[in-house]
Parts: C-alpha cells; structure tokens; sequence
C-alpha cells in the first residue's frame, strides 16, 4: 500500500513544482456576485483549488463513514462486556484452590480500538 501511496504522489509532486515553476503569471478570479476580486499567481489559484477540494473530499468521506465508526464503538464495548462475563464465569467455576491459569481454557481476546 505504501508503494502505491508513493507510485501516485511522487509524479503529482513533481508535476505540481514543473507546473509551478512555469506559471508565476499573475491570474485575476472574479468572484461574480460579490464585489470581490483576487489577483494571484496561477499556481496559487490551482494548488489552492487543489486543497480545498482535498479538505471538502475529506469532510465529506468523514461524515460518510460515520455509521462505521460508531458500529466499531459499540462492538468494542460488547467485546468489552462480554470479557468481562467470561472473567466472572471463571471466577465462579475456578474449583477451590486451583491456579486461574490452569482454570483458564478459553483463549484471551485483545479488543482491539480499530474499526471493522
């Protein structure tokens, strides 16, 4: 996954400073409605445009997987529940004077905080 990660962002880095380099012209945005306007260099305007959309993208892709997250919240704490059963059923069949390791058959499960 890293290798794919670079394979992308290493060209659209390189492609990002070729073309910033060879438009430092001066770009006019009008914004139409309102009475604003903005002068800035054109690799500016693109890269600017560029991180908005990232950070809308992400806003957007974190609202979505909302349903998820709060899945894997209420999964942990069931795991959590139910650990804590099993704890108390081994308390209360642990034969008198016998070690809780060698009562102990069922594997102990680490809960991971992770999603699904």
């Amino acid at each position: 996954m890293r290798f794919l990660f670079w394979l992308v962002v290493l060209p659209l880095a390189v492609a990002t400073a070729v073309f910033a380099v060879n438009n430092r012209k001066a770009a006019f945005v009008d914004f139409q409605p309102l009475p604003y306007a903005l002068e800035m260099p054109l690799y500016l305007l693109l890269i600017g445009a560029v991180f908005f959309g990232l950070v809308i993208g992400g806003v957007a892709t974190w609202f979505g997987q909302h349903h998820w997250r709060a899945r894997a919240r209420d999964l942990h704490r069931r795991v959590k529940h139910l650990e804590s059963e099993i704890e108390g059923f081994r308390t209360r069949t642990a034969p008198q004077g016998a070690t809780q390791g060698a009562v102990s058959q069922v594997p102990r499960i680490a809960a991971s905080g992770g999603g699904p």
